[in-house]
């Protein structure tokens, strides 16, 4: 066998380092084009028309980095830091109260199994708003983030969607809300019920009889966003308020199985968004790699300047860290959904630092 030599060896790295500088170089170029050419086109002049702010923050689940999730702390804490939105699930109790809980069923954020045995894989319908208002909905946070953790977080309960119209009217920041219809398959009526409860609150302006307001005209700020998975939930929201601007949500399997054209053809048919989600979720192990095995990363600049030039907003899902905060609007994102939106506000510049304890001392928390 012939031995290699130093001078081999030298040559080698050489080489393979040069291909590599000349690979990075080139995928910079390559991404810096797609910025320029896709990526910074049309949000800004689409925003101003249906009143949402750019870039907007919006708290999802409430600031749920720092509190349990769609609860009253993770709420208050989001509203007395100026968000732009407050993110809520909305789902429905057996006795028909309009809910924030975002999974199907209770195991992870509440104490179901201790409350109410052999009945903890039952979905969130079957139990009576009485029965939910039991469940301990704090302490699984201060179990599973101990250096987060709040006396204070034991027994906070799980809220109505009054509850959360409640915190958002009653401070001095004023959010609007950006609700999901969760499961809505399970839920006939509910959103018939949601717009109901949001006109007779004020939250959503009744349409004049033979007058047609359209959002893509509506300059005054936009105080609610309907969101979903559900192509089905989000045109019965349309027909009910179509003043209301909606977004439909896209995961990994609806790319697989309709294609990123097919998706923004049915985004524009429904509302004026999309929402798309970050580098850090395509790398999830939560991902579905059964449905979707391709690693789909929707916020690339070509992805945001087609769905600018389709009319639609774009809006991703969860991003947390600084530097994934920079990557998304770098690529034309119009803000995001974070669960740290201290963070997001000192990115932006709408904020120096936040100092939390005396927020936390002024909610109670």
């Amino acid at each position: 066998m012939k031995k290699v030599g130093c001078r081999e060896c030298a040559l080698f790295f050489k080489t393979t380092l040069a291909s590599a500088v000349l690979a990075g170089v080139l995928g910079l170029l390559f991404l810096g084009i797609g910025v320029v050419i896709y990526g910074r086109t049309g949000g800004k002049e689409l925003a101003e028309k249906l009143g949402v702010p750019r870039p907007a923050i919006i708290a999802h689940r409430g600031a749920s980095y720092f509190a349990p999730e769609e609860t009253d702390p993770a709420f208050l804490l989001a509203r007395e830091m100026d968000v732009d939105y407050l993110e809520l699930d909305l789902q429905r109790s057996k006795d028909g109260v309009l809910i924030a809980v975002h999974d199907d069923d209770l195991r992870r954020t509440t104490n179901i199994a201790d409350m109410f045995p052999g009945r903890e894989m039952d979905t969130v319908d079957k139990f009576t708003f009485a029965e939910l208002q039991t469940l301990d909905a704090g302490s699984w946070f201060n179990i599973r983030f101990p250096d987060r953790a709040r006396a204070s977080f034991k027994n906070v309960r799980i809220l109505r969607l009054e509850d959360v119209l409640n915190i958002a009217e009653g401070g001095f920041h004023k959010p609007g809300l950006y609700i999901e219809t969760k499961s809505a398959r399970r839920f006939p009526g509910v959103e018939k019920q949601l717009v109901e409860i949001l006109t007779a609150r004020g939250w959503i302006r009744p349409l004049r009889r033979g007058v047609s307001e359209s959002p893509r005209t509506e300059r005054a700020r936009a105080r609610v966003i309907f969101q979903s998975f559900e192509p089905d939930s989000l045109a019965r929201l349309k027909e009910l308020a179509p003043q209301v601007p909606s977004v439909l949500l896209i995961d990994e399997t609806m790319m697989r199985k309709d294609g990123w054209d097919a998706l923004l053809r049915r985004a524009k048919q429904l509302g004026v968004g999309i929402g798309t989600w970050g580098y850090q979720w395509s790398r999830d192990p939560g991902w579905s790699i059964n449905d979707a095995p391709n690693r789909y990363l929707t916020t690339w600049p070509w992805y945001s300047g087609q769905a600018h030039r389709a009319g639609l907003l774009v809006h991703p899902w969860a991003i947390d860290d600084r530097w994934e905060m920079w990557m998304v609007s770098l690529f034309g994102a119009d803000g995001f959904f974070t669960n740290r939106p201290e963070s997001a506000l000192v990115f932006y510049g709408r904020a120096d630092h936040i100092d939390l304890k005396p927020v936390w001392e002024r909610i109670g928390y």
